[in-house]
């Protein structure tokens, strides 16, 4: 009854932004440090109460952080800590955050499989957590290694399920009211395991 009716009087991203000051300090300690936002405390079911980061966002930091700053970058679908960690720690000279869609994080609107973007031109390709949503992940990696730079890095994460999976899933007449018991998520199209990897060689 409380939370709607500070729901009522203030506005919910601030709401959002109030809970999580009070969150940061209350939970705040030294059990362990996010490492996209330097707080350190205890973690709220493997959320950071500061800048809200999961797991697989902290991922980026251990597999970005001996690389070198002021470089050019393309971010595919980024979540928002993970654009205030590539700014503050990296120092892109030049940072294209991408999607098919427009959000206040966007700055390039691109469908990363059709043809559009920079060619032989960034240093850096991040797609985390987004190849599971694209049913054409192939092409989409085609042009994103194409924008690369000849010694240029491409990384990419997706979630394995289910845990411990060794097979990628994915079955093309599965109807799409299934997808969420198949694949783990009603927006994913495939269920990636760990021989995922294995199809872009």
């Amino acid at each position: 009854m409380k939370e709607k009716l500070l729901k009522r009087i203030i506005p919910t991203r601030a709401l959002n932004f109030l809970w999580s000051k009070i969150n940061s300090i209350y939970y705040s300690g030294n059990q362990s440090i996010c490492g996209m936002c330097g707080w350190s405390g205890y973690f709220l079911n493997n959320y950071c109460p500061k800048c809200k980061s999961l797991p697989r966002s902290r991922l980026l930091h251990y597999s970005l952080k001996s690389f070198d700053k002021n470089k050019k970058i393309l971010h595919v679908g980024p979540s928002k800590n993970e654009v205030m960690f590539v700014k503050a720690n990296l120092k892109p000279e030049v940072y294209h955050t991408v999607d098919c869609t427009r959000n206040r994080l966007i700055n390039t609107i691109q469908d990363i499989t059709k043809e559009g973007l920079k060619k032989n031109y960034y240093d850096l390709v991040i797609i985390w957590h987004v190849l599971e949503h694209i049913k054409e992940d192939l092409i989409a990696i085609s042009n994103l290694y194409q924008s690369l730079k000849e010694n240029g890095l491409l990384i990419a994460s997706v979630p394995i399920y289910p845990e411990g999976n060794l097979k990628t899933i994915e079955d093309e007449n599965v109807f799409k009211e299934d997808y969420d018991k198949l694949y783990g998520h009603s927006d994913h199209c495939r269920a990636c395991g760990y021989d995922y990897k294995e199809r872009f060689v």
